[in-house]
């Protein structure tokens, strides 16, 4: 069913009499950066307690008796699997229950779960506790995108997203260094160490010591003061009409969820596929250089490709004229079919840095097409569903990131010689950046009906 909201309307509802769009002049207060502050701090303690893992990981191994591949299992089934089935569940609970509340109950359930790894002898016991660390991570994604439409306004929510966004794509490497040096300091006054801990490896000192802040995060979350939508699609808290519940929504604007969600699932196998299987095509493809130059140029075109794709769409929102809302349409499909335009470039390379700038591209154009995606379903969901819908986000992203280098696996062998990956890597990644594009397109006629139903009912 088609929502009789028309384009005409819509513009009336985003402007005001003075034809300045809704909102405009309003301010977030301080309230709400200090609520910022305290979101972004809660996303760096979480990543710092997810890191920990990694680095402790050969001490346990070592200690426990763990395989290499009860190692994989626990750093890949027990984090991504867990953290993708409780994304949707713990999104419900933050809707009907409260996101504030639901937040806080996830830091402990992460934080205990941290805390418990220091205890256990084998591997069931680390498996069982770093799902525990996955399931409580989870709430993160869903849950605090979905608390920034209710203290920004429209002017400032794109803002709040980039900064929140660069913040968790930085997160690993803070994570990386604070509990490098945690275990660095534990590691150099272990004999100092008082009571029960100066008895305890190091790697299990550490791990308690890094859960230790969870309830004093859990405190502080309580203390933001939700300042409301303001500006915003939907209003208030009070359900709207016909759009509370999320069969009914879906039914209606199915086709608005369908071609984002498609381009967000589209996008993320290129890119799972490069990342993966890049470090292994490289030296095939070009035998005079090691697994270790490829990490480094790797790294350079990714951390170079990560900062244009931060900066890019942040000043595109300014400088960008047109219709605000379908703004981050434009930019999205442009990213993506640029993103596409080099991909052939795999095939017939002469030089690897030409391989790598290629990688740095698209890294750019989706990180740039990533930042601007959470602001699109924050206007696409109603307030009640809102951390339903965005937990979609981050399962599609999972599923796609971790079905690209299965396909590239399985397909690899029907092709032979030195670039045969690369090849693969090409027959995945340019229909998906193309169809990612043309799913962006298609999808800004059902957007403008879904938020033109959502204003309506406001």
């Amino acid at each position: 069913m088609t929502s009789p909201v028309l384009s005409e309307p819509l513009a009336m509802n985003r402007e005001s009499a003075d034809g300045c769009p809704s909102g405009a002049g309003e301010r977030a207060p301080a309230a709400s950066w200090y609520a910022l502050g305290v979101l972004i701090a809660t996303t760096l303690f979480a990543f710092v307690d997810r890191q920990i893992i990694n680095l402790v990981a050969p001490s346990f191994q070592r200690d426990l008796g763990i395989t290499d591949l009860e190692l994989g299992i626990i750093q890949g089934l027990g984090l991504a699997a867990f953290a993708s089935l409780a994304a949707y569940p713990i999104g419900w609970l933050s809707d009907r229950y409260g996101r504030r509340l639901v937040l806080g109950c996830c830091i402990m359930v992460w934080s205990i779960s941290t805390a418990a790894c220091a205890f256990q002898t084998n591997f069931t016991g680390i498996f069982a506790a770093t799902a525990g660390i996955a399931i409580g991570e989870a709430a993160l994604t869903p849950v605090i995108f979905s608390m920034l439409p209710d203290l920004f306004p429209e002017r400032q929510r794109n803002t709040a997203n980039f900064i929140f966004f660069a913040v968790a794509l930085l997160g690993v490497a803070i994570g990386l260094g604070l509990g490098g040096v945690t275990l660095d300091l534990l590691e150099k006054n272990h004999a100092s160490l008082p009571g029960m801990f100066a008895n305890m490896e190091s790697w299990r000192v550490a791990l308690v010591l890094v859960a230790l802040p969870g309830p004093l995060f859990a405190l502080m979350l309580a203390t933001i003061r939700m300042t409301g939508h303001i500006g915003s699609i939907g209003g208030g808290v009070a359900p709207l009409a016909k759009l509370d519940k999320m069969l009914p929504y879906l039914r209606e604007h199915w086709r608005a969820i369908a071609y984002i969600y498609g381009a967000i699932f589209a996008y993320g196998l290129p890119l799972g596929a490069s990342l993966t299987w890049l470090p292994v095509a490289m030296p095939r493809a070009f035998p005079s250089i090691d697994a270790s130059s490829v990490g480094v140029q790797m790294g350079v075109a990714l951390g170079i490709g990560s900062i244009i794709g931060l900066i890019v769409p942040a000043i595109g929102t300014k400088l960008i004229g047109g219709d605000a809302d379908l703004k981050p349409f434009r930019m999205a499909r442009a990213f993506l079919f640029v993103a596409a335009v080099p991909t052939l470039l795999l095939l017939f390379a002469s030089q690897p840095w030409q391989i790598y700038a290629t990688i740095g591209v698209q890294i750019a154009c989706l990180l740039a097409t990533g930042a601007l995606m959470p602001g699109v379903l924050q206007q696409l969901s109603p307030p009640n569903l809102r951390s339903r819908l965005l937990s979609l986000l981050g399962i599609c992203s999972a599923i796609s990131g971790g079905l690209a280098p299965m396909l590239v696996g399985m397909m690899s062998g029907w092709f032979d010689g030195s670039r045969g990956l690369l090849t693969v890597m090409v027959i995945i990644g340019l229909p998906a950046w193309i169809s990612a594009g043309v799913l962006i397109s298609l999808a800004r006629r059902p957007f403008m009906t879904t938020i033109g139903a959502l204003r309506a009912s406001s």
